[in-house]
């Protein structure tokens, strides 16, 4: 009984085999009996295709589909094809490049392999199940898959839409006045790779054959264009943007009206450049800039699906100011743009403790002064002397102090982008060298303490001359003649951040221009060792910095704030820290 079972289950499973084998056979031969024909000729001979055959040959593309060049081409059935015009040949050329691709895309089971496909006009076409820009392909193993000797070709049930991708529809919206601010942008430039020189004129300049190429700055910094970018825009109407620019005005202003009104319109139109998202419910959505823009599903009145993402018409947007448009700006020590007086003065230091990793030190010497009372209750002063090296030798290296700065107004400079606004400052440092704070290591007086140091910040604004150094030390372009920011004292051993406050410089004639700090004779606190600043301006008061413009601005973090030549003071510096001051609600 086993036996006749195990052998009526073993030819069942044969002729199973057999059948299935025979099937794969018969799908295999419809699948190759045509690999012997080009795209061309398979179309050509397809009573289902023949129109779009016809239309192949009026553009010019018969040729294309004729060459050893590996495509794939998804052909519309007749039937798709009725309503199309034969005698708008720029229209049939859209449609034909809408519809051919290099490379091949086939399907497996019930999906193509792909995500999408490549066109020969560069538009991305999503594959979505068995459809290909939401058209199906026509049921049947036999017509789709079909491979020819240079590719393979699927039978279309419709016409594939020919999608604008975002920067031709928005040239499609007249009127709009961040449309047509783009479009001002254009520019005819000389493309110098393809310009060829065909001799010299009477002045002896070259002579080119030109070829001039279109150019905006603004969609090559965001470039709508892009087929195989991905983006959704927003396309603000007319009472939006002027309610928008109008609030980031006061941010960007400039001595020109022209420009700044050239700023705020380029910022707002950045703004509604989005990273790829459906808005499907209120919320707020993040421009490539990391700007937020406040959106209301209900305040869009038209979507667009372009090929290389989507863009709303909206009715109203919002976007905040605060921490948001308008962020804190931290300036990293390590991102410096120039150093005075040169590198070898100046040392990245790695720390793990330092934002980003690493600060940066300049080594110097600086006087540190301590008071005491003695046992007559007289006041009695010492001085320690302190510098960059590891060691309290100062000719560690070499006899030499060639490491060693000893000029004054030494500095590491920055130039970050200011807007028209206060900002609050702060600034963070860590000197810990250790015997700077450990008095074990060296020191035997019972006076001494821990060094203290100070460092200063100069500013030139946007629109302004910018700071610059005479041989002398003398500062130039400063904002202000006779005060400076800095913040109290640094205590060796700590890292700390503390704010800048403004400060009255010294009124010492041999001081001039040096910007030396204005010390209190009668100080009994830290908070009270410089003079503070106490009026006001339009540069700010004692504890706000006014950019009266936007723009990049320069500033120089400094030495030579107690003493000045060989005694000019140490620099430590993590980062900077700048905090604009906005109404939290704006």
């Amino acid at each position: 009984m086993n036996l006749k079972l195990k052998y009526y289950l073993a030819l069942a499973v044969t002729a199973f085999v057999f059948i299935s084998c025979n099937q794969w056979d018969e799908h295999i031969k419809v699948i190759d009996q045509h690999r012997n024909l080009t795209a061309m000729e398979l179309i050509s001979s397809n009573p289902e295709t023949t129109k779009f055959a016809e239309i192949l040959k009026k553009t010019g593309y018969d040729g294309l589909l004729s060459t050893d060049k590996l495509i794939t081409v998804f052909a519309p059935v007749n039937s798709a094809l009725q309503s199309v015009d034969m005698n708008n040949v720029d229209e049939l050329t859209k449609l034909v490049k809408n519809h051919i691709a290099y490379l091949s895309y086939t399907t497996s089971g019930s999906s193509f392999i792909a995500e999408y496909a490549v066109m020969i006009n560069d538009k991305r076409i999503p594959f979505e199940g068995l459809a290909v820009g939401e058209i199906p392909l026509v049921g049947g193993d036999q017509n789709s898959n079909i491979v020819v000797n240079n590719g393979v070709v699927h039978l279309m049930q419709g016409v594939i839409d020919t999608r604008l991708n975002i920067w031709d529809y928005l040239q499609t919206q007249s009127g709009n006045e961040h449309v047509s601010f783009i479009k001002s942008l254009d520019k005819l430039t000389m493309d110098n790779q393809k310009s060829v020189q065909i001799g010299v004129n009477a002045e002896g300049q070259p002579l080119y054959d030109t070829v001039w190429v279109n150019s905006n700055p603004l969609l090559e910094e965001y470039p709508l264009h892009d087929e195989s970018k991905n983006y959704t825009y927003i396309l603000l109407d007319a009472a939006t943007i002027s309610k928008i620019e109008s609030k980031y005005a006061k941010y960007f202003k400039r001595i020109d009206q022209n420009q700044q009104d050239s700023i705020v319109r380029s910022e707002l139109i950045k703004d509604c450049v989005l990273e790829p998202v459906e808005i499907s419910a209120d919320g707020r959505f993040a421009s490539l800039g990391d700007v937020l823009i406040d959106l209301k599903k209900n305040d869009i009145t038209e979507t667009y699906n372009a090929s290389n993402g989507i863009v709303y018409k909206v009715s109203d947007a919002d976007v905040k100011i605060y921490e948001n448009k308008l962020k804190t700006i931290i300036i990293e020590a390590e991102d410096y743009s120039s150093l005075y007086p040169n590198a070898d003065v100046w040392s990245k230091r790695y720390r793990s403790g330092a934002s980003g990793g690493a600060d940066m030190m300049l080594n110097a010497q600086t006087n540190h002064v301590v008071y005491y009372q003695n046992e007559n209750d007289s006041t009695i002063s010492i001085t320690f002397t302190y510098h960059g090296f590891p060691e309290q030798n100062i000719n560690l290296r070499g006899g030499t102090a060639q490491f060693l700065s000893e000029v004054s107004n030494c500095y590491i400079a920055f130039n970050p982008t200011l807007h028209s606004v206060g900002y609050e400052m702060f600034w963070t440092m860590h000197d810990d060298i250790p015997w700077h704070s450990d008095g074990s290591y060296t020191r035997d007086n019972e006076n001494w303490t821990p060094a203290r140091f100070s460092q200063k910040l100069l500013v030139s604004f946007p629109d302004s001359l910018k700071l610059s150094r005479q041989p002398n030390a003398q500062i130039m372009n400063h904002f202000s003649a006779n005060t400076v920011f800095s913040s109290t004292r640094f205590e060796a051993g700590y890292r700390q951040e503390k704010q800048l406050f403004r400060y009255l410089t010294s009124t010492v004639a041999a001081d001039e221009g040096l910007y030396l700090l204005s010390k209190n004779p009668d100080y009994t606190t830290d908070e009270e060792y410089y003079n503070l600043y106490q009026d006001s301006d339009k540069f700010g008061d004692n504890q706000t910095l006014i950019s009266p413009t936007y723009g990049e601005a320069t500033l120089w973090v400094a030495n030579t704030t107690e003493y000045k030549n060989v005694q000019c003071g140490m620099i430590f510096l993590d980062y900077i820290k700048l905090v604009p001051q906005v109404d939290i609600n704006e």
